[in-house]
């Protein structure tokens, strides 16, 4: 079936917003034997308060669109040791999904 040829795939995507950030095309017209003025090469602006958007997109599928803000300090201390924990057993665990990935039915039909 043709309309289903990407029902297989995923597409991801991410990119950083700063709030209250604006961001506009600038056009300018200048003659050939013009040069640059310097006002008018490069932009300022001071920095703001990032959040984070990543989507992904699939045949048939639909998912809230997460948005994650800053950590703050106690936040991150608080979350250290327990991805401590999580790293710990992380090449044991990773190697065990690949096993029993690779002794599949699908691993063998591919």
């Amino acid at each position: 079936m043709a309309e289903k040829q990407w029902a297989n795939y995923a597409f991801t995507d991410e990119m950083c917003i700063e709030i209250g950030a604006v961001f506009e095309l600038n056009h300018f017209w200048r003659e050939t034997n013009e040069k640059w003025h310097n006002d008018s090469v490069g932009a300022k602006k001071k920095p703001l308060e990032p959040v984070m958007y990543w989507g992904k997109v699939m045949w048939e599928w639909k998912r809230p669109f997460p948005v994650w803000v800053a950590e703050t300090l106690e936040e991150k201390e608080h979350a250290t040791p327990q991805i401590a924990r999580l790293n710990e057993n992380s090449v044991e665990e990773e190697e065990r999904l690949n096993t029993e990935w690779r002794n599949s039915q699908e691993w063998k039909i591919l």
